[in-house]
């Protein structure tokens, strides 16, 4: 008997299928549930999603289907070009994780990282061989009530990837992991746990890729980022998928004392996108710098919504995200700092920034601040322009024509948000991607 793609059954069968422990299906019951009780978010009426419309993408879910499970492992390079041309080299990473639809098509981990206690791979397979570890940090910081999208994915998450490191224990090599899509009419929910010890250091990047444009995909993902005290992480978040996705993401990380984080967020592809970032220093003098870049283009919607959250005293929080909107694009900035009581000598810093490259583009950007403690440092800022005309005519009297003229001012705009992310082939791949799409 054939079971719809979002009921009860769906949400049973999914347990079954992976043997799921009791915990995880009585927490999927409570997140349909939850569900079923909900509407979706209306943009005339729910103050949040007033600039992202998903009623059309409501009714075309019913006819979407889970992505199926992989076939097996692959071969490096058997692998779409696509992915070819993202993968690190395997001298600088330490370990990779490549999932193909809805299942894992490649996986490995530095012999010396597993030795030292370190545990990377899919979600799916961590809950079957780590259960207790995952149970610790699955869901702890993301909530299956806040919201009718949030608790579909809590219902149907359906792998991702896992990462645990010990306390003390220092991952010198990124650890890489790439979502790659290539069906069609597709639902996928993946969930990124990272979980780094007292002490402990890791870099992660994390990627969603597709080129099939045929039919509709949705992806409905969640990622927790939990720092210890005094753990460091890089965290890479980039999507360039092809445009007949639509992608919801929901994002938060939790610092604790003297905790480091350094948050990249990019988005390039995709038809709708909302990515909601949130930090939540929770422990007293963490650190989180918070980086975003986002290139929409004619039929794109690229939405970001960002939290910095304070809740000890002593914490810093900076975040720049820049946005180039081409002919007929439009972005949307949504951001807020919020100082609770008690928080004191806070010190937090807020920017977006928006290049219009085409008279019908279009950018909306809502900064703002929330400060219930008086001993802060709070600012925040938003800027719109049009290209500067005084400096395509200074590089265009120099010789140089009127094309190569803008990309090198559209490069040079986002310049300050990607020096502030420490790798340097992170920061080539971000170029990479704005020059493809001054190229389209």
């Amino acid at each position: 008997m054939e079971v719809e793609a979002l009921s009860a059954g769906s949400v049973a069968l999914q347990s079954e299928r992976h043997g799921e422990p009791a915990w995880l299906r009585a927490m999927r019951d409570r997140a349909w549930a939850t569900y079923e009780a909900l509407p979706f978010p209306d943009s005339n009426r729910d103050e949040a999603w007033r600039r992202t419309n998903v009623k059309r993408l409501a009714r075309r879910m019913g006819g979407l289907r889970h992505a199926p499970q992989s076939s097996g492992k692959a071969a490096l390079e058997t692998l779409p070009d696509a992915v070819q041309a993202v993968l690190r080299d395997d001298e600088k990473r330490g370990g990779l994780l490549i999932r193909r639809d809805n299942g894992v098509v490649y996986h490995e981990l530095d012999e010396e990282y597993s030795a030292q206690g370190v545990v990377f791979m899919d979600l799916a397979d961590a809950i079957q061989a780590h259960p207790e570890l995952v149970q610790q940090y699955l869901f702890s910081l993301q909530e299956s009530n806040e919201g009718k999208f949030e608790a579909q994915h809590a219902a149907f998450a359906n792998g991702g990837a896992f990462l645990y490191v010990p306390a003390g224990v220092v991952i010198d090599r990124p650890l890489q992991v790439i979502h790659w899509v290539d069906g069609s009419d597709l639902m996928l929910f993946p969930h990124t746990v990272v979980a780094v010890g007292k002490n402990g250091q890791a870099t992660v990047m994390d990627e969603y890729l597709s080129e099939n444009e045929t039919g509709l995909v949705f992806v409905n993902s969640a990622t927790e980022l939990i720092l210890a005290q005094g753990a460091a992480l890089i965290y890479l978040q980039l999507q360039n998928w092809a445009e007949n996705v639509h992608h919801l993401s929901f994002s938060r990380a939790s610092t604790a004392r003297d905790g480091n984080l350094n948050w990249t967020v990019g988005q390039f592809g995709g038809k709708l996108t909302r990515f909601q970032t949130e930090a939540e220093m929770v422990g007293q003098g963490g650190t989180a710098l918070l980086n975003g870049v986002f290139f929409p283009t004619v039929g794109q919607q690229q939405g970001n919504y960002t939290l910095q959250r304070h809740e000890a005293p002593y914490c810093t929080s900076d975040l720049l995200f820049k946005g180039a909107i081409r002919e007929e694009g439009r972005s949307v900035y949504e951001g807020g700092i919020k100082v609770e009581k008690g928080a004191q000598q806070t010190d937090a810093y807020q920017a977006n920034r928006n290049l219009m490259l085409a008279k019908n583009a279009h950018a909306d950007s809502i900064p703002s601040l929330e400060i219930e403690a008086h001993e802060v440092r709070c600012t925040h800022g938003s800027t719109t322009s049009q290209m500067d005309q005084e400096e395509l005519f200074y590089l265009q009297s120099r010789g140089i024509p009127l094309d190569p003229a803008t990309k090198l001012v559209v490069e040079g705009f986002f310049v300050p948000v990607l020096d502030r992310i420490p790798l340097r082939s992170v920061r080539d791949r971000l170029k990479e991607s704005i020059q493809r799409k001054m190229a389209l």
